[in-house]
Formats: C-alpha cells, structure tokens, sequence
C-alpha cells in the first residue's frame, strides 16, 4: 500500500472516531417523532443543555419531572449516560388542585406517578397529608391522563365512607373463636389513610412489656427480624387457612415450628422496627390477602387482663 493510500484510510479513520465522540443534539435517535407531536398538543416542552456532572436524577429533581418521563420522550436507552453538550427535551409540569377526598394515593393512580416521586418535587414529608385547595406538582407523563379516573375515585369515595359507616354499625358478636392479642388503644386501623398510606392490619397502642396473646391455636410459621419496618416479627398460621401476624415486638418466646394455644403469651408489645411509641403491629391474612382484623375480633377487649 502506498503513501497516498495510507493518508487517505488515515483520514477516514480519524474522521470516524471524531465524529462518534462529538455529542449529538439527542442521546438517542428519535426516529418517530409523533410522541413528541403529541405532546406539543397537551404540554409544553423546552430543552435542557447538559453540563458537566448531570445526571438523568439530577435533571429530574430540578425540573420536578419523572426520570420515566424523560427516558421516555427522549428514546433514550441504557445505560443513560448524559454527555456536556446534549441536549434534553424536558416536558414541563402540571400543577393539580386538591380536591375533596383525594389522597396521594389516588394522583399517583390517576397520574400513573409513585407517591415517593410526588413527594419528593412537592417536598412533602412521609407524615404529610393533602388538603383541598392544594397545589401540587405532578410529573408530566408521556400519556395523558383521563378526567373518569377522578370521577371514579370520588365515586369510589362516596362507596367506601358508606362501607365504613356501616361497618362501624355491625354488631360482632361476643361468641368470636378469636381473642385480641393485646389491650390497648387502635392507633391506626385497616385500609388506606387520608395521606394514602396503606395499613393491611391494625395498629394497637399499648404498654410497653405487655404480653401479647396468640388469638387462636396455631403453629408458629415465623420468628424473626428480617423486616426492617416490623421489627420483631411472629406468623402464626391457623387450621382455617388463616394466617395471624404480630409486630413491633419485645421478648419473643416463641420459635418457628412450635405449636401454640390460645392465650398463649407469645412475646410483649415492644418498639422494634420503624416505630416510636410501644404497639402491635397486628395482622389476619387468608388466600386472599389482608383481612380486617376488626370484623373477626370480639367487640370488647375486656376479656384481656
């Protein structure tokens, strides 16, 4: 091969390596442009240079939209690295007006947004609840959102208070094959709370180094504390297919595959786990998941010492 032709494959190869490591307008091809068409008809949308340092979280955090989102709009793929000089294409935010009854819970249905992320451009704290009136921010999102969804969870709303009402009027009969595990206080009860958490048992408020009862005979599935939000946690499973759960506690005496009555102290309430304040953390689980331990409980605790 002679001079001229090594100068000439030397070029091109140079030319090559230059051009792959220039920075390109997007960081990956958008070859169908109609996601974005359509987003020009809902949303507005600007354009974000990226500097040295971003990150797709970062960019996220500061423009209060979902790392979903911008992955989405822009076609990127992983592993989503951002290079000086590129440019995002950034959907900018909606603000909601809390209306009566919605929780969390509900926008990050009806929006298709986690609570965490709704919480977090919002700076909401866990403890935090909404209330009519507020403006939030919501994470702007590829598809758009149906207005039924919101009617459906007023609806829903409307259903659910009249549950409860009725529920709060059911006489449980005295003659329940369960007893309560322990006396005390209900802290928090089943079901989703006005801030949108979920609750799948009953929170009881309690003396701290009170025993705790298993409510029927059973044997002991679990005993242990490799859940970090329990704590010191007891399963207990029952003939009836049911399956009963203890949390938060204190002096567990009981151990996995041992056989318990009644009655029978299985350990004392206690604050193990993420909790502050003495509780139990109770549960009653069959086939079907959760169940509300209140409708299965004998009305009145007075039978526990």
């Amino acid at each position: 091969m002679n001079y001229y032709k090594k100068s000439i494959l030397k070029y091109i190869f140079i030319t090559f390596i230059i051009s792959s490591c220039s920075p390109s307008k997007y960081l990956a091809p958008v070859e169908d442009r109609s996601i974005i068409n359509t987003y020009n008809n809902k949303e507005s949308l600007k354009e974000v240079l990226i500097t040295k340092g971003d990150s797709l979280y970062a960019i996220s955090r500061n423009e209060g939209v979902s790392v979903r989102s911008i992955i989405a709009i822009n076609k990127l793929k992983a592993p989503f690295i951002l290079y000086p000089g590129d440019q995002l294409i950034i959907p900018l935010v909606k603000n909601h007006i809390v209306r009566k009854g919605e929780t969390l819970w509900h926008l990050s249905k009806c929006y298709g947004v986690d609570i965490i992320t709704l919480r977090d451009i919002n700076k909401l704290q866990k403890q935090d609840t909404i209330k009519r009136g507020m403006k939030l921010k919501i994470p702007a999102k590829v598809r758009s959102t149906s207005s039924k969804c919101f009617d459906e969870i007023s609806n829903r709303n409307i259903t659910v208070k009249a549950k409860e009402k009725n529920n709060n009027n059911v006489t449980i009969k005295m003659d329940s094959k369960y007893i309560w595990p322990v006396k005390g206080k209900i802290l928090t009860s089943f079901g989703i709370s006005n801030s949108g958490l979920k609750n799948d048992g009953v929170n009881i408020l309690s003396e701290k180094g009170r025993p705790v009862l298993a409510v029927d005979s059973g044997k002991v599935v679990y005993s242990g504390n490799e859940i970090q939000a329990f704590g010191n946690l007891v399963l207990i499973k029952h003939k009836n297919n049911k399956t009963t759960a203890y949390a938060h506690l204190e002096n567990v005496m009981v151990s996995r595959g041992q056989l318990v009555k009644q009655g029978e102290v299985i350990a004392n309430v206690g604050t193990s786990g993420k909790v502050s304040v003495p509780q139990l953390h109770f549960e009653l689980r069959d086939s079907s998941g959760p169940l509300n331990p209140l409708k299965f409980l004998p009305k009145s605790m007075s039978s526990i010492n």
